[in-house]
């Protein structure tokens, strides 16, 4: 019975994290168009997507204690949905790049908001071997 409920979280666990990947990276794609217009008014909030989205990839693969401390709102559904949503608001523009990084946004950000009400109560185990979290918040 338990090697079914590991295989099923890592599977959950992966699956969540090429989403999050992929969106990332369309913020990241989307930022790169921003900063093709040279304008100020493009240049900032291409500045605020490329870092964002550069800060989220790397989250993705090393998650420091402080940052698991700090900003709990990235490591469930809830948190991630509305990020996703307030992405999704940051990165439209008049370019089909923008557009598609936007829709992306938008709809993953609906799902997780609708899995946040489902059984589904946490995106990643937080508690997992790669962040030591303490036991007082377990």
């Amino acid at each position: 019975m338990g090697a079914v409920t590991t295989t099923s979280t890592f599977f959950r666990d992966i699956v969540w994290r090429i989403v999050n990947i992929v969106v990332a990276a369309l913020w990241i794609v989307a930022a790169g168009f921003m900063f093709a217009d040279k304008h100020f008014q493009t240049v900032m909030p291409g500045l605020f997507l490329l870092v964002v989205g550069v800060a989220s990839i790397v989250f993705e693969f090393w998650r420091p204690v402080d940052i698991v401390d700090n900003c709990r709102f990235l490591w469930n559904f809830l948190g991630r949905g509305v990020l996703f949503l307030l992405m999704g608001c940051a990165v439209v523009s008049f370019r089909v790049v923008a557009y598609v990084a936007a829709g992306f946004s938008w709809f993953f950000g609906i799902v997780y908001i609708v899995l946040w009400f489902t059984s589904f109560t946490t995106l990643f185990p937080v508690g997992s071997p790669v962040v030591p979290y303490p036991e007082q918040y377990a």
